[in-house]
């Protein structure tokens, strides 16, 4: 369902439906760690920009951080701030993931104290691949109801992108990504209406705005 290259770019993780995600040396295609616990099948997968950290995601409403920086013995934090299946977790900047979920929830957690979220955005839809843009720590949800949204870390929604027959996605937008240096489309999102599609996303005045 997902892979992601660990810092460095010598390991690769996988997160699969047979419920394990996979350590792998990349250049022997050496399977390094099984990673197991989800009790259901895995949906995402996602490495820290600098550190040996893994947070994978599953249909069993957890998401679990894997912790490789001691090469004698990796750890492993299961986080159970949902109802519904856990469709993304990913790293931002400094020491936050964001998790998003069926649940119609999107929570920000603290890596040094992941016992409750520090914040929590409710919407009227299932969230699938979120992404957060790094620079600004802006998070983009992309919606079961064709719906993409824009919010803050602290849970502030800044925008709501355009969903109409020429403009928008006409099925649900699956996942999200920023492109925080090109140009002209700062944001992609795909749907299951077979697009993919480019935004000239506007972040100082959606800032200012706020």
């Amino acid at each position: 369902m997902a892979a992601d290259w660990l810092v460095g770019g010598k390991q690769a993780v996988t997160a699969s439906w047979d419920r394990t995600a996979n350590l792998y040396e990349v250049e022997t295609a050496e399977l390094v760690h099984s990673l197991t616990g989800h009790d259901q099948e895995l949906t995402h997968c996602c490495t820290h920009p600098t550190q040996r950290l893994v947070v994978t995601s599953s249909r069993d409403t957890t998401f679990r951080l894997w912790d490789f920086r001691d090469p004698s013995i990796h750890s492993v934090n299961v986080f159970q701030g949902h109802t519904d299946t856990v469709t993304s977790a990913v790293f931002t900047v400094g020491d936050n993931v964001v998790s998003g979920s069926d649940d119609r929830t999107v929570k920000v957690w603290d890596l040094k104290n992941m016992r409750s979220p520090i914040a929590t955005i409710r919407t009227d839809s299932a969230i699938n691949r979120i992404n957060v843009c790094v620079g600004q720590k802006i998070i983009a949800l992309p919606h079961d109801n064709r719906q993409v949204r824009l919010f803050d870390m602290s849970g502030v929604r800044l925008a709501r992108l355009p969903r109409s027959s020429r403009q928008g996605h006409r099925r649900m937008v699956c996942c999200s990504a920023w492109s925080e240096d090109h140009p002209v489309c700062n944001l992609f999102t795909c749907g299951f209406d077979r697009q993919a599609i480019g935004w000239n996303i506007n972040i100082p005045a959606l800032l200012q705005e706020k």
